[in-house]
């Protein structure tokens, strides 16, 4: 729908150029017609005798010898007619007639000029004041009375308001003065150029011409001397001597700006303005007004969705039972505001601001034309063309300047605009248009196959939907000042989720330090644990994500798969007939047994295999026929590196460096963007990022890697940095209300109760030291850990929490546990003050339990 307004605003601005160029060429035909029969006209021609008639015109005018034959006007006789009508109106001031139509035409055909109503009322002022004026002089074209047989030199018009009135009451020298100063302002008014800078521009030409002829004068004046002197060996010294000055002083200036860096920025006006006015501007297509707010056509059909719900029977892993009747929402549950249609007023201003760019650039120098103009809904983008040889960071210099002259409160300026051979002037809308999620839901890009986790989130300048694939970025970094729209970000991640994924399909695991910002989803279905609030459970929530992303993976190994997809995909593709005849059968006959795998479960149980062993179950895990994605969601990440900084640092990087091939995706948000929050492994692992507004540069360059997000507006304002690809990209982000979010909310948790994982819970609950003091539950690659402590404890027959930083190159933190936990199984001694731990392992190292 979009994409068909636009090219109703191509259409339209096409037809405005036919137009404008029908006019130029019309302007131009009239011009070279009068222009013509006024330079060939002669008395001689009349009377104008029309052929195949006897009729006979202005026959009182002709002279009294025989009229020409042939005619000599070029345009036979109607340019006879039209050439009498002009000496007879205007007199000698009637060349100023086809000149000036000349000269609208061809400003009109090749320059897009456009005219006002000071441009005409200036042409017909210059054309009276003209003809006035040559006839109250009496000292030139006084023979063109008795020649053309006209009242003056001014003609009717000339003789009417030059001689009888303005002569009558102000004398001939008062009427020549007056008459003189309103014919040269209503002809600078006609050539569109202001008088002083004329005058200015005239004097230095002429300067500079008088300078140049004395010195082309002087060094002819010295060849001759040097030829009769016969000085054959100052010809070289001499031809230097005689070069011209100027070149002597511009070589002179670029040897004292060589030595001076950014000496550009000094150039005095009159210098700026001489250096570029001889740039050629470039042949530029017809430039338009591209309205970008405009929505996409709401869809009201009662219960649409953005996508239809696919059951799979098969068994999945974690508690996705009960979960087949699940419902994906619907639209019915966002709100759709009608939009405003854009008023002739709104084009008339932004055509206004773009005229106050290009007249402010010119005034520093710098020629460039006007270009096509964007308004999205939060800024609108002035595209202007530099001229050729100009080099664009000159216009990047201007900014304070052109927010001046626009009276904006900041500006952002691409020079130039990633992919186009224009520069952008952005500036923030006076009213802006929020961006509804609802909108994006409903777009194309959203509900592409292409994308396996579809992010809506947002609009940009040129009114096209940023859709993200949370799949493919395959982590994301979301940071931003307080108010700038970083939490609706986040609201509008989860809701596109939502609105695609059912629990059995997609599974949460969200982390709210703050702990209001997730609150609000907490009777989720999609949960994997309730939202894990304490800052000390942070850290086992993340351990048991790196346990699952290291336990998938033996999995994918031993089915002989990659990565995620090809692991779900691996059931499809092979069907399951035979087991469900199985099930079948199973379910009529209930006392069908398999004698061999009776058998084969009591060998497992006498070697060892099955069974309890030491309290814990070696029984290996039943394969699942498919996994859920898994997302995990830090709403802040500054109060969690204050907390455990290593230990979260580490996991965030284990999760962000391998967990895409497994289906976990981590999405980061930070309020605090400083160097020892997203420090530089977390910005190494997440490529993918969003920068809200910020108070500075530098948090723009912790983020972002450059600057750009200290010039946002706010509230929703962002840029986006997509996977692979080194452009940013400017958006409006999506809004979602909080009524809708608890709406939707409400509809998910409606459909199927909630099934937390008993098992991740007591995981994460375990991720410190208890109350009673026994040791917590250590994962497999803690296990790993310990036995690398040991080796290097027995090693060096000593034990420290620095060793075994230095050593392993651990945390703090961890390399403390690890500590204690050796302290509780027995390897080393309780800490004796500064004295060093008694270690209780000698010679070889052996695993402990």
């Amino acid at each position: 729908m979009a994409s068909s307004r636009n090219r109703s605003k191509r259409k339209g601005s096409t037809d405005s150029r036919w137009s404008r160029e029908a006019m130029g060429v019309a302007l131009s035909g009239v011009g070279i017609l009068l222009l013509l029969s006024l330079v060939s006209y002669t008395p001689g021609d009349l009377p104008i005798k029309f052929p195949f008639t006897d009729w006979a015109l202005l026959s009182g005018f002709a002279l009294d010898l025989e009229a020409n034959d042939p005619r000599q006007n070029w345009i036979g006789p109607i340019g006879t007619l039209l050439g009498f009508i002009q000496i007879q109106i205007f007199g000698v001031a009637a060349f100023i007639l086809p000149l000036g139509m000349l000269w609208l035409g061809v400003g009109r055909l090749f320059m897009r000029a456009s005219y006002s109503m000071r441009t005409t009322t200036g042409f017909c002022v210059c054309l009276l004041s003209g003809a006035s004026l040559m006839a109250v002089q009496e000292s030139f074209f006084t023979t063109w009375r008795e020649t053309y047989l006209i009242a003056g030199p001014g003609g009717v018009v000339g003789q009417g308001l030059g001689v009888v009135v303005l002569k009558g009451m102000l004398s001939a020298t008062g009427a020549i003065i007056l008459l003189g100063v309103v014919y040269w302002l209503s002809f600078f008014t006609l050539l569109g150029v202001h008088p002083v800078k004329f005058v200015k521009a005239l004097a230095l030409w002429s300067i500079e011409k008088i300078r140049q002829a004395r010195e082309d004068w002087g060094s002819r004046v010295a060849e001759k001397e040097r030829a009769a002197t016969g000085m054959k060996g100052e010809k070289k010294p001499s031809s230097a001597k005689g070069k011209p000055r100027k070149r002597r002083r511009q070589n002179r200036g670029e040897e004292e700006a060589g030595g001076q860096d950014g000496a550009e920025d000094l150039v005095s006006y009159e210098q700026d303005e001489k250096g570029q006015s001889h740039l050629p501007l470039q042949e530029i297509p017809e430039p338009q007004i591209i309205d970008a707010t405009q929505r996409i056509t709401p869809i009201m059909a009662a219960g649409a969705k953005p996508f239809e719900r696919k059951r799979s029977p098969q068994h999945a892993a974690l508690s996705t039972e009960g979960f087949e009747d699940y419902e994906l929402p619907g639209f019915d549950l966002l709100e759709y505001e009608e939009e405003e249609a854009p008023t002739e007023d709104n084009t008339d201003i932004l055509i206004a601001q773009q005229t106050k760019i290009v007249e402010t650039l010119k005034a520093f120098g710098v020629d460039v034309t006007a270009g096509d103009i964007t308004r999205g809904p939060t800024i609108t983008r002035y595209e202007v063309y530099p001229s050729i040889g100009l080099r664009v960071s000159r216009i990047a210099q201007l900014e304070p300047d052109l927010a001046r002259a626009t009276k904006a409160e900041r500006i952002n300026i691409l020079a130039p605009i990633p992919g186009k051979d224009t520069v952008g002037i952005e500036i923030a809308n006076d009213s802006r248009m929020p961006v509804a999620l609802r909108e994006l839901l409903q777009d194309d890009e959203f509900r592409s196959s292409k994308r396996k986790i579809p992010l809506a989130l947002g609009k940009d300048v040129y009114g096209k939907a940023v859709i993200g694939d949370l799949a493919a970025m395959p982590h994301l970094l979301v940071a931003g000042a307080t108010g700038s729209g970083k939490s609706v970000c986040i609201n509008s991640i989860i809701s596109s989720i939502l609105f695609k994924f059912g629990p059995d399909e997609l599974r949460f695991i969200m982390i709210d330090p703050k702990v209001v910002e997730m609150q609000v989803y907490s009777d989720l279905p999609h949960l994997v644990v309730p939202v894990v609030t304490d800052p000390r459970k942070v850290v086992g929530a993340l351990k048991w994500c790196v346990n699952e992303m290291e336990r998938r993976y033996k999995v994918f190994a031993k089915e002989g798969v990659r990565n995620f997809d090809s692991f779900n995909n691996r059931v499809r593709d092979k069907g399951d007939p035979v087991v469900a005849e199985e099930e079948e059968e199973v379910e009529e006959d209930e006392e069908v047994i398999d004698e061999e795998h009776v058998e084969s479960i009591a060998a497992a149980l006498e070697d060892g295999e099955l069974g309890p062993t030491g309290g814990e179950w070696k029984e290996e895990e039943e394969t699942p026929d498919r996994f859920p994605y898994i997302v995990v969601i830090i709403d802040e990440l500054a109060d969690l590196m204050q907390t455990a900084p290593a230990d979260v640092e580490m996991c965030i990087a284990r999760i962000a460096q391998k967990a895409r091939a497994a289906g976990i995706h981590l999405i980061v948000a930070t309020q605090t963007p400083r160097a020892d929050v997203v420090t530089g492994i977390i910005k190494a692992n997440i490529p993918s990022r969003i920068a809200f507004q910020v108070s500075s540069a530098l948090d723009s360059r912790v983020i972002l890697d450059g600057k750009g997000a200290e010039k946002l507006v706010g509230k929703g304002d962002m840029l986006f940095l997509p996977p692979g690809s080194a452009k940013l990209d400017r958006a409006q982000g999506a809004w979602i209300s909080d009524e809708e979010v608890e709406s939707l909310v409400g509809f998910c948790s409606v459909q199927s109760d909630q099934r937390f994982e008993e098992s991740v819970q007591a995981s994460i609950d375990g991720g410190g030291v208890g109350e009673d003091g026994d040791e917590d539950e250590v994962s497999n690659a803690d296990e790993e850990i310990l036995q690398k402590c040991i080796e290097v404890i027995v090693q060096e027959q000593k034990a420290s929490t620095s060793l075994l930083q230095r050593r392993l190159r651990l945390g703090y933190t961890r390399a403390a546990r690890m500590v204690d936990i050796l302290e509780q199984r027995g390897v080393v001694g309780p800490a004796d003050g500064s004295r060093a731990r008694e270690v209780f392992l000698k010679g070889e190292p052996v695993v402990v339990d």
